[in-house]
């Protein structure tokens, strides 16, 4: 994922990344440019993935979420709340986040020297502002003030803290999980509801 956003943002990677993969930081390239076994995405967790990766935090990972698990433990060491860092400034086109914009501000710490628990921490705050302010362009859309937050992302809780902070002083409704996970336990679940659904449609009780 961090060789992808590098190359959406036509950047070259920073110091150290490729020498850690070796040869296979080439083959990856020769992937990307033949577009084998890399189908796009737009989830949050693989945005994570890159920036822990640039950062220097973990190239690789033993189980799901567990580069962004590690991100958001670095981002809680910074002084002061996150809330009160800067964060990384991003364009939101329509219903298009440009996660590419924060990558470029954790870029340009990292070439001056800033360290990982900053960086953590200014990209947790820049993510908050973009999904604020995407919510604020999709109400003037549309006229609907209530947000929903799902998505394994969201078992985030500093970025759900601080995103459920700036939507309600915004005058939004926020949906939050609770008896259900947001993650892919969640979709499981919804799953089961739909096919219990269906089987009920296609064999009624007494039909």
């Amino acid at each position: 994922m961090a060789a992808s956003y590098l190359r959406a943002c036509a950047l070259p990677p920073p110091p150290g990344l490729a020498e850690r993969q070796g040869a296979r930081w080439g083959h990856l390239a020769s992937m990307l440019d033949a577009g084998v076994n890399s189908p796009p995405t737009s989830s949050a967790g693989r945005l994570f993935d890159a920036v822990a990766a640039l950062v220097g935090l973990r190239d690789r990972v033993n189980y799901e979420g567990q580069a962004a698990i590690e991100l958001e433990q670095l981002a809680w060491g910074a002084s002061g709340e996150v809330r009160d860092v800067r964060g990384y400034p991003a364009r939101v086109d329509g219903p298009v986040l440009r996660g590419t914009d924060l990558v470029r501000g954790v870029l340009a710490d990292v070439a001056v020297g800033i360290g990982p628990t900053l960086i953590a921490a200014r990209f947790h705050a820049g993510l908050v502002d973009l999904l604020a302010r995407a919510a604020r362009d999709a109400r003037a859309r549309t006229g609907l003030g209530v947000v929903a937050l799902s998505g394994g992302v969201f078992q985030n809780t500093l970025l759900l803290a601080g995103l459920c902070e700036r939507l309600e002083s915004d005058g939004f409704e926020v949906l939050t999980h609770s008896r259900v996970p947001p993650n892919d336990a969640g979709i499981s679940f919804g799953q089961v509801v739909v096919a219990i659904a269906r089987d009920r449609r296609a064999h009624p009780p007494g039909g």
